[in-house]
C-alpha cells in the first residue's frame, strides 16, 4: 500500500470524534514505512477507543519520535479523560522540560509530586529542571530529597555532581560518582566529571581512564522513559545493510573513531536503541529512518575487528534478529 494511502487512513471518518480533538498526523518525511505504519495504527486506535489511554500511548509514540508539539496535545488530552494517572501527567512534565518550558514543567512536576511525594525519580527530574533553569538552590534540595531516599538515583547524582563541578568541590564530585559508576559504568556524563575532578586533583591517570571513557557511554534514562524510547525501535530492525558503511563514515566517524565503530559486537536491538538514542539527540533530518535501519543491519551483521584496525583479523557475527 502506497504512504500516501496509510497516511489516509488515519484521517477517516472526519468529524466522528466525540472529544476533544487528537492532533493530525505530522508530515512523516524522516519517517520509514514501518515507523509511519506504527503512527497509523495509532491514531487509528486513538480515534476509536476515544480513551485516555490510546490517546495517552499514541502521545507517547509521538515523544519516541520527538513530535513534541503532538505529543503534548495527546497527553493534555489524556490528562482530561483520566486526571488521577501519574503516567499522563509524568510524561507531559519531561516534554516541556525537553521544550524547555520550565513553568509548564514544574507545574507539571509538581502536580505528580503531590500525587507520589517519595518518588526519587520525580524529585530528581524536578531537580534536573531547576538546574537547567539556573535555579542552583531549588535543584539541590529536590536532588539531596530523591538521594535520600535512593542513594544512588543516576539523575540526581549526577545533578548534585554538577553543582559540585561548578563549586569545585573535587572530593564531593568523586564521592558522589563513584558508587555511581559502580552500578552504571557507562555513564559518560560521570566519567567526564570525574575527568574534570581527576585533573583538578592532580591524579593525571585517573584523568585519562575517565576522559577516554567520558567520550562514549550512555545517557540515564529511567524504566518510564525506556517504555517511550522502545516504541520506536522495532520500526529500524531490518533494513539495507549495503549503505551502511559510508553512512557509518559520513554520520557517525565524525565523533566516534574507528575502535569505537568496528570492535563493538553488539546484538541488533542494542544497535537499533544505541542508534535511536543519537537520533534522539542530533535530530532525523541528520539521520533518517532509512538510513538508520541501514546502520543497524550493517553494524548487527558485518565483520567486526578484533583490534578495530583496518586489515586485522576479523570474526563474523551471526545476523540477530
Amino acid at each position: 500500500m502506497r504512504l500516501e494511502a496509510l497516511l489516509g487512513l488515519a484521517l477517516f471518518v472526519p468529524g466522528c470524534w466525540g472529544g476533544p480533538e487528537p492532533p493530525l498526523l505530522p508530515e512523516l518525511r524522516k519517517q520509514n514505512p514501518a515507523s509511519i505504519a506504527r503512527f497509523v495504527e495509532a491514531d487509528r486506535e486513538a480515534r476509536e477507543g476515544r480513551g485516555a489511554e490510546s490517546l495517552g500511548r499514541l502521545g507517547m509514540l509521538y515523544h519516541a519520535y520527538q513530535f513534541l508539539d503532538e505529543a503534548r496535545r495527546c497527553y493534555e488530552i489524556a490528562r482530561e479523560l483520566e486526571p488521577a494517572e501519574i503516567q499522563w501527567i509524568f510524561y507531559a512534565a519531561k516534554v516541556e522540560k525537553a521544550a524547555f518550558r520550565y513553568e509548564a514543567g514544574e507545574a507539571l512536576f509538581l502536580r505528580a509530586l503531590e500525587m507520589s511525594p517519595g518518588d526519587p525519580e520525580l524529585l530528581a527530574e524536578l531537580g534536573d529542571l531547576y538546574l537547567m533553569w539556573g535555579r542552583a538552590d531549588d535543584a539541590a534540595l529536590h536532588f539531596e530529597k530523591a538521594l535520600a531516599l535512593e542513594p544512588l538515583q543516576a539523575l540526581a547524582a549526577l545533578g548534585k555532581a554538577r553543582l559540585a563541578v561548578l563549586r569545585q568541590d573535587w572530593p564531593e564530585v568523586t564521592k558522589l560518582l563513584i558508587p555511581l559508576l559502580e552500578r552504571h559504568p557507562r555513564l559518560s556524563r560521570a566519567h567526564q566529571y570525574l575527568a574534570a575532578a581527576y585533573g583538578a586533583l592532580g591524579a593525571g591517570d585517573e584523568r585519562a581512564l575517565h576522559q577516554e571513557a567520558g567520550k562514549y557511554g550512555s545517557a540515564v534514562e529511567s524504566e518510564r522513559m525506556r517504555e517511550i524510547h522502545d516504541l520506536a525501535v522495532d520500526a529500524i530492525l531490518e533494513g539495507d545493510p549495503a549503505p551502511g558503511p559510508e553512512l557509518l563514515q559520513v554520520k557517525c566517524a565524525r565523533c566516534h573513531d574507528h575502535e569505537r565503530i568496528y570492535d563493538h559486537d553488539e546484538e541488533r536491538r542494542w544497535w537499533a536503541r544505541t542508534v535511536r538514542r543519537m537520533q534522539r539527540e542530533a535530530g532525523w533530518d541528520w539521520l533518517s529512518d532509512e538510513e538508520a535501519a541501514s546502520v543497524v543491519a550493517y553494524l548487527a551483521t558485518r565483520e567486526t575487528s578484533t583490534r578495530a584496525e583496518p586489515g586485522a583479523e576479523t570474526r563474523t557475527r551471526t545476523p540477530s534478529r
